[in-house]
């Protein structure tokens, strides 16, 4: 069967497929049945800020990820431009589903936070979704030698799965150096940034009302402060940027760059 390709939005430079939940998680799962090394990121305004400031980056997010969107932010200009976002495709929803959906047996693995955050995590997925395999874990920070010598463990477990909580955009660049590792081929990288908060109990997430509304990000700020400059002056300052790029016409993805 011919896979089909979505429709897309460009916003601010970075291409993001128009999918329901349910489609992201099919296309997610096809990544891991098919072998192929695959990156996946959720960008959010901040990370759409990051990317604004940081070509560099940008261009990773393009040509070396995927990208499913998270977040109010990311659907608002969606919708202005005449292209809306299905769903909100944040991985604090989408990861748990794909878990949920993935076959027995899949192994996983989780890399981010300080020392126990990970494993914490690692334990309450292993309670919620039994039918997985959670085979190790590892703090986030990391220098060139811990780098390496993750790797060889990532090497010798072969996970089929990696959760990488780093924060952006260094844990796109974390996943960008290894993903054409012939020794950890057929990985599915998943950047989640923070999310290992909310996967193993340490933040809540805002109650649904809230969420639909859009403004899970209050609730955010109420639990962690040092947020506040984030959403505070990052919000608007992405939509100064986005009312900019929609004025000339800006959204759409350089010339020459890989769709």
């Amino acid at each position: 069967m011919t896979e089909t390709t979505p429709e897309t939005v460009d916003v601010l430079g970075v291409r993001f497929p128009r999918l329901y939940s349910e489609e992201a998680v099919a296309l997610l799962l096809g990544k891991l049945r098919s072998g192929q090394s695959t990156g996946v990121c959720f960008p959010d305004m901040s990370t759409l800020n990051i990317a604004a400031e940081q070509p560099s980056f940008r261009r990773l997010l393009q040509r070396k990820m995927l990208v499913l969107a998270d977040g109010a932010g990311v659907m608002w200009v969606a919708s202005w431009l005449g292209k809306p976002l299905p769903a909100n495709l944040n991985g604090t929803d989408l990861v748990p589903r794909l878990f949920a959906a993935a076959p027995d047996g899949t192994t996983v693995f989780l890399v981010g936070g300080h020392d126990g955050v990970a494993d914490q995590t690692s334990q309450r997925f292993a309670t919620r979704f039994p039918h997985l395999r959670f085979v190790g874990s590892s703090h986030g920070y990391l220098n060139d030698a811990s780098e390496r010598a993750l790797i060889e463990r990532l090497r010798v477990l072969r996970p089929q799965v990696v959760l990488v909580g780093m924060g952006n955009p260094k844990q796109v660049e974390f996943i960008c150096r290894h993903l054409d590792d012939p020794g950890l081929g057929g990985t599915l990288w998943l950047a989640v940034g923070g999310q290992f908060d909310y996967y193993g109990g340490t933040l809540r997430r805002a109650p649904s009302w809230l969420r639909k509304v859009r403004l899970e990000w209050l609730y955010i700020v109420a639990q962690q402060p040092h947020k506040l400059h984030r959403y505070f002056v990052g919000i608007p300052l992405y939509l100064s940027r986005c009312a900019l790029a929609t004025l000339l016409h800006s959204h759409d993805l350089p010339n020459g760059e890989p769709s």
